[in-house]
């Protein structure tokens, strides 16, 4: 009599089981927008603001290197698809001198975001994924948007981390970012 209740169960499992799955395999619901990925390679534009970004942290002794992982900055949605560079001022500490550098369609797009940029930054809910005394540098050059921060509350090295910082924010254009 167990074996037969057993037997029973053990069918009753397999075709709820079959009754639950598709005979194409599970399926996976895609995201609704796409996360925005570091670009495989570097357009004219991209290329320019790295170039210019290694220089200008070339005068002060550092280097601008691929970060070791991903980092995705607070930003506001109209930021979130454009195509980006993620690089990073090789510090002491990994979490020390990311710039990202954003690809717009135009100059004038790439303007009109850098405000959309700061001001968002400047606001109550631009900051709160940010430590108090975190300090932003936003830029526009040709097409494309810079983006950099420093805090020296969250930094090993704060003064190697600021410098660093003031290399990269002097690159473009400054659009003020107002707290």
């Amino acid at each position: 009599m167990r074996t037969r209740s057993l037997g029973i169960g053990a069918v009753a499992l397999a075709l709820a089981v079959t009754a639950c799955t598709s005979v194409d395999g599970p399926t996976v619901q895609r995201d609704t927008v796409a996360l925005p990925t570091p670009l495989r390679s570097l357009d004219v534009s991209a290329d320019t603001t790295v170039a210019a970004l290694s220089a200008a942290l070339g005068t002060i002794g550092e280097r601008l290197v691929e970060p070791p992982g991903p980092y995705r900055p607070s930003e506001p949605p109209s930021l979130m698809e454009l195509p980006r560079v993620v690089r990073r001022a090789e510090l002491a500490d990994v979490g020390d001198g990311f710039v990202v550098i954003y690809e717009a369609p135009s100059r004038a797009d790439a303007e009109r975001l850098a405000s959309e940029l700061a001001a968002y930054l400047g606001s109550g809910f631009g900051m709160t994924n940010y430590v108090a005394d975190t300090q932003f540098a936003v830029s526009v050059l040709d097409d494309t948007i810079i983006f950099t921060t420093w805090s020296a509350r969250s930094s090993d090295d704060p003064e190697r981390a600021r410098k660093a910082f003031e290399a990269m924010a002097a690159v473009g254009e400054p659009v003020a970012v107002t707290k």
